[in-house]
């Protein structure tokens, strides 16, 4: 059973606002499965699997009951694992259901928020979404715009034209 599977089922049994109840408790894990302690516990076969979801519970303070039992019904089926994936397909059910999608954009210095306005007019009329940016920083010189929901990246960086722009010169000559 893929993990698909889980998510399908929880969005056929809860609310909207449950849902996103639920990806608030479980959202931390993401971070959280970077950690090489949490790693270790989750895939421990010395750990039992009530042990694994109490340390999650404790870990997310997770307090509602459906939460807590998808949690042991992915430990009963060795799913622990696929927590952040599970999080992630939450996220973009949500962002469906809601039609709100969360983008980034990414540049060396903080553009104007008329500027990012008008970014964020621009896309979510082009892909007939409510899209909302958040201002990133980055080390390259240009502009970085991502929408992983909707899987679309805009990217345009300085040394990228040069080059293409140094290419053509080259072939024209």
């Amino acid at each position: 059973m893929s993990i698909k599977k889980y998510v399908k089922a929880l969005v056929k049994t809860t609310t909207k606002s449950h849902l996103e109840e639920i990806y608030n408790q479980l959202v931390y894990i993401k971070d959280l499965s970077k950690n090489d302690k949490y790693k270790l516990i989750i895939s421990s076969p010395i750990i039992t699997k009530e042990e694994k979801v109490e340390f999650l519970i404790s870990a997310l303070n997770i307090n509602d009951t459906k939460t807590i039992n998808l949690l042991k019904l992915l430990a009963e089926n060795n799913r622990l694992n696929e927590l952040p994936s599970l999080v992630a397909l939450l996220k973009d059910i949500i962002a469906d259901l809601t039609g709100d999608y969360k983008g980034y954009i990414l540049t060396k210095e903080q553009i104007s928020e008329s500027k990012v306005a008008e970014i964020e007019s621009k896309l979510s009329a082009k892909f007939n979404k409510n899209i909302k940016l958040e201002q990133g920083t980055s080390e390259r010189e240009g502009i970085q715009v991502y929408v992983e929901s909707l899987n679309v990246e805009v990217a345009i960086f300085e040394e990228d034209i040069k080059e293409k722009l140094i290419k053509d010169i080259i072939r024209a000559i």
